[in-house]
């Protein structure tokens, strides 16, 4: 599911066949639903024509647990959901519903939503034209390897011990750090960081 906002005069312009700009906005992890909320940070984009989309994808709660949990949620060894699911929603919006072209066509997320943009725009960077990443979660086995950085052992619950080698495995095949293609072409890229994880 996705929820959209746009003004009037720029879905009449999709309704004539132009496509617009669209801002792709997802998170898709430990459960959360994100809500579609109002947001006056939105309202510039909107003003410019923009439609902005949040992707409600696998990982989060919106469908409830089976929507999170294993086997057919985004949890441990299904986590590759999220990223298919939100790779999905972006090819519906420019070759199925064609309100927009991949030029066009931005994404955001911030933390867990960071490694969503990231594993995404590695499994298809030709799909957008700019990715926002926030505080982004991007060096995912390094990271959750070392048990002595504060957090990490309590997020196995989340994403699993890559100290364990099936774990291991699995992460290596969507870690975006890891999962960097040499001579492909990617999006530009705004990434943001922090000394805590807003």
């Amino acid at each position: 599911p996705v929820s959209v906002v746009y003004k009037r005069d720029t879905m009449e312009k999709v309704k004539n066949g132009e496509r617009v700009p669209i801002h792709l906005y997802g998170y898709g992890s430990y459960g959360a639903s994100i809500e579609a909320d109002f947001r006056a940070t939105r309202l510039p984009l909107l003003e410019r024509g923009m439609i902005y989309v949040i992707a409600h994808i696998r990982g989060g709660g919106e469908m409830g647990r089976q929507w999170y949990e294993e086997p057919n949620g985004a949890k441990y060894l299904c986590k590759k959901n999220t990223f298919y699911d939100f790779v999905d929603v972006a090819k519906a919006l420019v070759d199925e519903w064609k309100w927009t072209s991949s030029d066009m066509l931005s994404c955001e997320g911030r933390s867990a939503g960071g490694l969503l943009i990231g594993a995404s725009i590695n499994m298809a960077p030709e799909l957008f034209r700019v990715a926002i990443l926030g505080v982004p979660f991007v060096d995912v086995v390094v990271t959750m390897t070392d048990s002595t950085i504060p957090l990490t052992s309590g997020e196995w619950v989340e994403w699993g011990n890559p100290n364990e080698e099936k774990f291991f495995h699995y992460m290596m095949e969507y870690s975006p750090m890891n999962n960097v293609q040499k001579g492909r072409t990617y999006p530009s890229c705004w990434l943001t960081g922090g000394l805590n994880d807003p």
